[in-house]
């Protein structure tokens, strides 16, 4: 393949949409997920739903582990021209062994091109960032005017979440005990954002039903939300996405949301009833 993308398993998207996507490789290197000594491979084949009844299940350690810079080195290879997008450095290895799987790549193959994007983020803002690598492919601009244009790109994106239950990310010390323990108690629910460095942070506890994707749309507002396109990535929750989408549509009739189902990675830290709101400003 002329053109690669590579993303690894935080990124929801299975499959590129596009007239030209015959002509790029799409890649998804999968993080491991560990359930005590049950190892879980994140790739397309997992089961989802299985796997997040043995997490509800056990009581011992559980977790998440980065893709080897081999696995990630053997995706690169497939492409002339490779764009690799990471879940935030600040949360996972993944990018570290990214990285190094990059250097491999380019001492084996030095007459070809990689740029590795850190995407200080997670889940949706991946695949926008992906969709708009495949559009920028799409107008056949060289090499460095995409790695401009996407770098541009991604000071215009954005991640929200809601969540019902933040047990995962602070067993895993993703977020402080001290900010998560009301989570899930008392029908309270947490709205937050991932920061310009890529941390996890909690706006706002919501009490209520629908208070925090309600508070969510309003934040996508306050954020400088112009219709631009969305997508709702739900563990097991596609009426709440459905919801927010129609919020949004009510606000931006024209506005392009995206809803799919969360891969592994992303409901083992959502749980049950998180949404992930990826959207452009």
């Amino acid at each position: 393949m002329q053109y690669g993308i590579v993303v690894d398993s935080s990124c929801d998207l299975t499959h590129l949409e596009s007239s030209t996507s015959n002509k790029i490789d799409f890649t998804r290197v999968p993080l491991k997920l560990d359930v005590g000594t049950k190892e879980f491979v994140d790739d397309f084949d997992l089961d989802v739903e299985g796997f997040m009844k043995e997490v509800a299940a056990y009581n011992g350690k559980t977790g998440s582990a980065a893709p080897s810079p081999q696995a990630w080195f053997e995706a690169f290879e497939k492409s002339e021209y490779v764009f690799a997008i990471t879940i935030t450095s600040a949360l996972s290895g993944s990018y570290s062994s990214a990285q190094t799987g990059a250097r491999l790549f380019t001492e084996q193959y030095p007459n070809r091109k990689i740029h590795l994007i850190d995407s200080k983020s997670a889940g949706p803002e991946l695949t926008l960032i992906a969709q708009k690598l495949v559009e920028l492919i799409a107008q056949d601009l060289d090499f460095n005017t995409i790695c401009e244009r996407i770098e541009e790109y991604r000071k215009h994106t954005h991640l929200l979440f809601v969540l019902k239950s933040l047990d995962n990310l602070m067993k895993n010390g993703r977020v402080s005990k001290l900010s998560g323990t009301m989570a899930g108690l008392l029908g309270i629910k947490i709205l937050g954002c991932a920061s310009e460095e890529g941390t996890l942070e909690l706006l706002q506890k919501c009490r209520g039903k629908m208070t925090a994707y309600n508070k969510a749309v309003e934040t996508m507002l306050d954020r400088e939300y112009k219709g631009g396109k969305v997508i709702i990535s739900n563990c097991f929750a596609p009426d709440l996405a459905e919801y927010v989408a129609s919020l949004i549509k009510e606000k931006y009739p024209d506005s392009n949301v995206e809803i799919m189902p969360a891969s592994g990675l992303c409901s083992y830290y959502a749980e049950q009833g998180g949404l992930l709101i990826g959207f452009e400003v």
